[in-house]
């Protein structure tokens, strides 16, 4: 080979190595957090729209409010009809309505793909519109298969209308690392004679990784970490002759511990979504820009939320020191611990060198607010952040920049207009920090 054309060949390769080539593909340079940062995930779910349910559990779910758990809804019995306006107030308080299909039919013995779609693609519809005129705007997108009966048939009607379904598993654990059947998520079940409250509790524990899992039994999963574990509930009652309800008192307990053990208590499709998200963001490979690179991915199923953040960390310094994280031409802060907060729904995200037009805000992290309560009682007017600015006192907001929505669990939910919460959030309360330069940080308790 000629010697000077054996050198220009080693100069242009190496400086694609040392450089990168715009349009070149990298390694993937995001990894979700596992569960939100917490220890592990646990979501609570209730099948069959029992009356029960609105009578004695929405009592609990009002006075602990930082709960929230998902009703499988049916219309077995005329269950949802006649209790749609209970399920529309758990709704509006920010808890997930699923479907359990109209009939609660045995699915796997439901001949024609016809009649498995009025089951649940029709009913699906039907619950949305129903919870609609009892004044709740949900979005339903996550099943529970009746009798955990499910097969391929049943799978592929599904998928056309939920990006997620619940089954039944003797101890309803999921790992982080270890990709699911979507459509059979296995959950730990309920009943009286075949559990005890102590179990749960245990589970609990091993969700949050507590205890010596060094003797478990080899046909067991094994524990190596903190875990998402799925409960599936029916009554909610004191009635001893339901054995597949349980007390009042005793879910209350597992409430308490789930919190006790800073598990990330939310909603089946909730964690789900976060769940399915990361298993597609943390292979997806950068793309060299010429300041830098872009990510982007693609949703695997259109009947996800329509909201997905994802706690993530981000590899920033290939680019620069104080690189810019963006999103849909917003510039996202990084959270006290550098991490951010992206939204998978938007598909791609890019990180850049920054520019002239960059305040030193938009490219360094902020430090980590004093300490802020919200009120315990939501007329209170007492909890201030420095200097003395008051909860929903707040006389012009026009001069703050940037608006921050955080669910009451601190978990930060994205970028919001002045202290409006989206249409496309559940009713509930949140918490809306306000921002500038040079100004006081200003927090905002506001209830949709």
């Amino acid at each position: 080979m000629n010697s000077k054309l054996f050198s220009n060949i080693k100069a242009v390769t190496a400086c694609t190595f040392a450089f990168g080539l715009a349009g070149f593909s990298m390694a993937a340079p995001i990894k979700t957090i596992p569960w939100n940062g917490h220890v592990g995930a646990v979501s609570f779910t209730f099948d069959d729209a029992l009356e029960n349910q609105v009578q004695n559990l929405k009592p609990i779910l009002d006075e602990m409010k930082d709960i929230h758990v998902t009703f499988f809804l049916t219309n077995m019995g005329n269950g949802l009809k006649q209790n749609a306006a209970g399920f529309a107030a758990l709704a509006s308080a920010g808890n997930e309505i699923g479907n359990h299909t109209d009939t609660h039919a045995h699915l796997t013995g439901v001949g024609s793909n016809e009649e498995l779609k009025k089951e649940i693609v029709t009913f699906a519809d039907n619950i949305e519109k129903l919870l609609a005129d009892n004044g709740a705007t949900i979005n339903v997108t996550s099943l529970a298969t009746p009798f955990c009966e499910n097969n391929d048939q049943v799978k592929s009607v599904i998928d056309t209308r939920h990006f997620i379904n619940r089954d039944c598993g003797w101890h309803g654990r999921n790992e982080w690392d270890t990709e699911p059947d979507w459509l059979s998520i296995k959950a730990k079940i309920w009943t009286r004679s075949g559990a005890s409250v102590n179990e749960l509790l245990s589970s609990l524990d091993t969700a949050a990784f507590i205890g010596n899992f060094e003797g478990a039994n080899p046909w067991d999963v094994q524990i190596k970490g903190g875990t998402w574990l799925v409960v599936l509930n029916h009554g909610v009652t004191d009635d001893q002759g339901d054995d597949y309800a349980i007390n009042p008192a005793d879910i209350k307990k597992l409430f308490q511990h789930a919190i006790e053990n800073k598990l990330w208590i939310a909603p089946f499709g909730t964690i789900g979504a976060y769940y399915r998200a990361h298993f597609i963001v943390d292979k997806a490979e950068a793309t060299d820009t010429d300041n830098g690179y872009t990510v982007s991915w693609k949703i695997p199923n259109e009947h996800m939320p329509k909201s997905i953040p994802l706690r993530v960390n981000i590899d920033t310094k290939k680019v620069s020191d104080n690189a810019v994280v963006e999103q849909d031409g917003q510039k996202l802060t990084p959270e006290s611990d550098g991490s951010y907060i992206i939204e998978f729904t938007s598909k791609s995200l890019t990180v850049r060198k920054p520019n002239a037009n960059d305040t030193p805000s938009d490219t360094t992290m902020h430090p980590k607010d004093t300490t802020v309560t919200p009120p315990t009682d939501s007329t209170a007017d007492t909890t201030t952040v420095l200097p003395k600015i008051q909860w929903g006192n707040i006389q012009n907001s026009s001069a703050y920049t940037k608006f921050t929505l955080f669910d009451l669990n601190g978990n930060r939910l994205g970028s919001v207009r002045d202290f409006i919460v989206p249409e496309s959030y559940p009713k509930g309360t949140y918490v809306i920090r306000a921002e500038a330069k040079g100004l006081p940080a200003i927090t905002k308790k506001v209830t949709r």
